[in-house]
């Protein structure tokens, strides 16, 4: 599409200088938070076409002729505006043609303006040559002389979005009804009533606050030694960067002192050293949040088993009975993922170990945060744990093992994922309500643009986790999607964009952040994949900042560390301007800090895929998991009556708490 500058940027904030002479000369007008763009002659090519003429050429005419003429016959008239080039992140509010019809007729008649869906050029075409045009998307009655104003919105948007600027056409619904005349860009006379486009857009405001966030893996080095964490501090400042997911639980092991489980067998850790404990009090000394990250489902990754008879693996891993062995299979009967062995969500016992080991460290150490990772199955053959299936079969009344495609078994599995999850959110705001729950969530293959594309996607149909209803439910606090994406392979810098752009879009009720894969891509890659996370979509929607992975491996090409984390707080050979070019404070969260809404958490006697319904000032439908708890995210404070099998409980919803229940 050609585009030409109409506007000329005198600051960051955007500011505009109108340009003099408005005859030839483009202007843009500042009118409080919105800017207009009108068009002047010289971005107008337009013409009429002839029945009775059907190769002549009239784009030379003073005027636009449309409707049945007593010498032309049938007449349409065609226009195609060349567009401005708007500033990154603009959003179109409005977009109206201008007609002036001279013609002093008495009739009315309804003139439409429909989109040209084929190319076609001002001094070629004719009513033979005639270009392709769409169905009415703008019209008005025409009668009197006057203006008269067509608003096509959605089509100027689209423009901007990938559809190709054909222009539009300009025609009767009725064409045999006597023609109205209109002056054409080409009027020598009447030059102030040419046609004319004028657009409106606003350019959404920055967020002036941001999560700016490293992975901090115990893979590497990093924050296993004193030393480590002084140098991490001083590179997450060197940053301008604000916020650290410190991984703290690996493969069911604990890199901290004070846990439920067995301390790490990584020989490079400190002896007697606890890196949370450190990284907390010298993170917080430089105003930087920390987040305990827990990798959620893998629990073991080597041949030859853990050497604490008491870690997960060994007390409850294949070797043990039954309704003891708490690691997932495939419908095949196989433990391994590649080399991990893996807990299953739909074990009830399992899912209540986790919350405690997260439970333990939200009560014992000051963090800002929670990340669940892994928190999923491995693929759609997987969640074959005999409890899980068990209990299937018992709720559906069926027998046997359920096909891996099966859409109810699917949805059972999503929803064993999803009750884990809102198990430890309303654990974690139950002690601490400051504390931000946040998941790292999956992105795989190419971005949805529909919320069909969605649920056809991989991350609903083999990770089985449906972040989405999580964010719309209230269920996390942050999404974490892990876009990990080359940005010099075109399809996969395609799935990024879309990818993002669906966040920006599906935040439902809490915030979004980009998961920046910086190993995979070039420092100057990944700093691009960041701007375009900090962007808005073409709704004017924003993400609330980016995470990246990995604080170690800052890039693909092996150039030191030291210069991405530079590049990001300045300006280099990498890019023009920095992403973080200066120090931000991470968002408020709303809904903690001034909370409208309270939770629910309650139990029954172990009652398993229980219905539970409240009423009061919402009414909601709910379901036990397997330990026979269930929960009620984001409700509206008032009284509820909570009713299991026809007894009736009372309860008090009070908001930024969680209330308490027990169903005898």
């Amino acid at each position: 599409m050609k585009k030409t500058v109409f506007f000329v940027f005198l600051s960051a904030l955007l500011c505009f200088t109108s340009l003099l002479d408005n005859t030839t000369q483009k202007q843009v007008v500042k009118a409080s938070s919105t800017l207009t763009w009108t068009s002047t002659s010289a971005d107008l090519e337009d013409t009429y076409i002839s029945s009775q003429y059907p190769t002549t050429n009239y784009a030379n005419s003073q005027y636009l002729v449309v409707g049945k003429h007593q010498t032309f016959s049938t007449t349409r008239s065609y226009m195609k505006f060349n567009l401005p080039s708007l500033p990154q992140g603009a959003v179109v509010q409005s977009a109206k043609i201008s007609l002036y019809q001279y013609y002093n007729t008495s009739n009315s008649t309804t003139v439409d303006v429909r989109p040209v869906t084929s190319t076609w050029i001002a001094t070629d075409v004719n009513w033979n040559t005639k270009p392709v045009v769409g169905g009415s998307i703008s019209n008005q009655t025409v009668s009197q002389p006057g203006w008269y104003d067509f608003y096509i919105t959605n089509l100027a948007s689209s423009w901007y979005t990938g559809t190709a600027n054909n222009g539009i056409s300009i025609q009767f619904r009725d064409e045999t009804h006597a023609n109205k005349i209109f002056y054409s860009n080409n009027h020598s006379t009447y030059t102030t009533q040419k046609p004319k486009l004028t657009i409106s857009y606003t350019i959404p405001e920055a967020p002036q606050t941001e999560y700016r966030a490293f992975w901090v893996d115990m893979f590497h080095d990093g924050a296993k030694t004193p030393q480590q964490v002084d140098q991490l501090i001083k590179d997450v400042e060197a940053s301008n960067a604000n916020t650290i997911f410190l991984q703290v639980r690996r493969r069911g092991d604990a890199f901290y002192l004070n846990s439920l489980e067995p301390k790490t067998e990584d020989p490079y850790l400190a002896s007697g050293y606890d890196p949370l404990a450190d990284l907390i009090q010298k993170a917080h000394a430089a105003n930087i949040q920390v987040h305990a990250w827990f990798a959620m489902m893998p629990i073991w990754n080597k041949t030859t088993p853990p050497k604490d008879p008491n870690h997960i693996f060994n007390a409850h891993g294949m070797t043990q009975p039954s309704e003891n062995n708490w690691l997932s299979k495939t419908y095949t009967g196989s433990y391994q993922y590649g080399s991990e062995y893996v807990i299953d969500p739909g074990h009830p016992d399992a899912v209540d170990f986790i919350r405690d080991v997260i439970m333990h460290v939200v009560k014992n150490y000051d963090i800002d945060g929670v990340q669940m990772d892994l928190v999923r199955y491995m693929g759609e053959e997987w969640g074959y744990n005999d409890i899980s299936v068990q209990r299937y079969n018992a709720v559906y009344n069926k027998t046997g093992l359920p096909s891996p495609t099966d859409s109810i078994w699917k949805q059972w599995r999503r929803d064993q994922v999803t009750n884990m999850v809102r198990k430890i959110y309303t654990s974690v705001q139950s002690m601490k309500p400051n504390v931000t729950v946040s998941a790292a969530t999956i992105a795989w293959g190419d971005g949805p643009k529909t919320l069909d594309d969605w649920n056809q996607s991989s991350t609903m149909n083999s990770a089985l986790q449906d972040w989405r209803s999580w964010l719309a439910e209230g269920s996390i606090d942050l999404a974490v999607p892990m876009n990990y994406f080359r940005e010099y392979d075109l399809n996969q810098k395609l799935y990024y964009e879309n990818w993002v752009e669906w966040q920006k879009n599906n935040q439902g009720k809490r915030m979004t952040l980009s998961g920046v894969g910086n190993y995979l891509n070039s420092i100057s890659e990944s700093l691009t994949q960041i701007k375009k996370a900090q962007s808005p979509s073409s709704l004017g929607k924003t993400l609330r900042g980016v995470s990246l992975y990995s604080y170690a491996v800052t890039n693909k090409d092996n150039v030191g560390n030291s210069e991405f984390y530079s590049a990001l707080s300045n300006t280099s050979v990498y890019s023009l301007d920095a992403v973080f070019p200066s120090k931000v404070n991470t968002p408020e969260l709303p809904w903690k800090v001034t909370p409208t809404k309270g939770h629910l958490s309650g139990k029954t006697n172990g009652a398993d895929h229980e219905l539970i319904t409240i009423t009061g000032p919402e009414t909601k439908e709910l379901y036990t998991d397997g330990s026979g708890d269930f929960f009620g995210i984001d409700l509206t404070p008032g009284t509820y009556v909570v009713q299991l099998n026809g007894v009736s409980y009372n309860v008090t919803i009070q908001a930024g708490k969680v209330s308490s229940i027990t169903l005898n």
